[in-house]
């Protein structure tokens, strides 16, 4: 055997040896469950801690925009109240002067028919007593 053969084979020897490892590393790993385990529980648990650190992020932004709306939307009821308060004062001032209007009419129109009243009877008590003379 020559010297460029051994030193072929040699490499070859170490190239077996290097993947004979990475096998017996490989098969010792599948047959570590525990440890197995322990990185697919520390893979869901880093994958909940960003899924969670996502949502608050998701939660936080949703509750500032639902804030905002919630000002927005408060600012035009509170726009509508004023304006509609607006015009119910209107509305009450103008039932409040025909009430006046009112009030102030009725004592006039009742001393009319009073006096009116009055006249008829006047009117009717000299006819009678005109017909019991006559």
């Amino acid at each position: 055997m020559s010297s460029s053969e051994q030193r072929r084979l040699q490499e070859e020897i170490e190239e077996l040896r290097h993947d004979l490892g990475e096998t017996v590393e490989a098969l010792a790993h599948k047959a570590d469950v525990p440890a197995r385990v322990r990185e697919r529980g520390q893979e869901v648990k880093e994958g909940a801690i960003e899924r969670g650190i996502e949502l608050r992020r998701q939660t936080i932004s949703r509750g500032s925009e639902l804030s905002d709306r919630a000002v927005e939307w408060g600012a035009k009821a509170r726009a509508q109240v004023v304006g509609r308060g607006g015009e119910l004062r209107n509305q009450a001032f103008d039932a409040a002067e025909r009430v006046r209007e009112w009030v102030s009419q009725t004592p006039t129109q009742r001393w009319a028919k009073l006096a009116g009243a009055g006249l008829s009877l006047l009117a009717v008590t000299v006819i009678v007593r005109r017909m019991r003379t006559a």
